[in-house]
């Protein structure tokens, strides 16, 4: 049995609960699953975080809407869609299992949103030289998002808000200039945010 690295992004099941009401069917809503395992790592510039590990099985993928079907060992499925960042969905085999891991990141630029609707993705890149001190084996992206703030910790350097995939994030402000901004925006003002976030997955055969 071997484990091969995917330096892409997935989302991973412990998001796919908030995309189910818009791309797939209700019977497919299940709780949401308990991670495999918890663990830390001291990121630069953003601190001790927790990385949550998911163990499911590849099911089934739509290449033209490119949802992908996952399951818990526990039998319970969820429904997400693939960003295309993730490349060929003909990469996975079904009934495969996967590995997949989430590591928060850091805002790297803040503003009032001048442009965009509430929820909407205006960019998203892989980091593909990866960040230094960064953990090995997590494929980088960076996103620019059109949303609300739910919260902001100025005292912690910290913003909360809703990603693409419906998850709420609390990330940490990159540097100085993106405090300083964050005390211009109140929490409910529509706000353009570039963030960073990592993803590992890796398909056991």
């Amino acid at each position: 049995m071997t484990s091969r690295p995917l330096h892409a992004l997935l989302l991973s099941t412990a998001l796919a609960t908030s995309l189910l009401a818009g791309v797939a069917s209700p019977a497919l809503a299940q709780p949401q699953p308990a991670p495999a395992a918890v663990d830390t790592y001291t990121v630069p510039d953003v601190g001790t975080v927790t990385v949550l590990t998911y163990k499911v099985q590849f099911v089934s993928a739509d290449p033209a809407t490119r949802q992908v079907v996952l399951e818990t060992p526990a039998g319970a499925r969820w429904a997400v869609i693939a960003p295309p960042l993730v490349g060929d969905l003909s990469y996975f085999r079904n009934g495969e299992s996967l590995i997949i891991r989430k590591l928060p990141g850091v805002v790297t630029a803040l503003t009032k949103a001048h442009r965009g609707k509430p929820g909407e993705v205006l960019k998203e890149v892989v980091v593909d030289a990866g960040l230094p001190g960064w953990p090995e084996g997590f494929g980088l992206r960076e996103v620019v998002l059109t949303n609300p703030f739910v919260d902001i910790n100025l005292a912690g350097g910290t913003v909360s808000f809703v990603g693409p995939d419906g998850d709420l994030r609390t990330l940490k402000a990159a540097n100085a200039k993106v405090l300083e901004d964050l005390a211009k925006i109140q929490p409910g003002d529509l706000a353009q945010i570039t963030y960073l976030e990592g993803l590992a997955i890796n398909a056991v055969r």
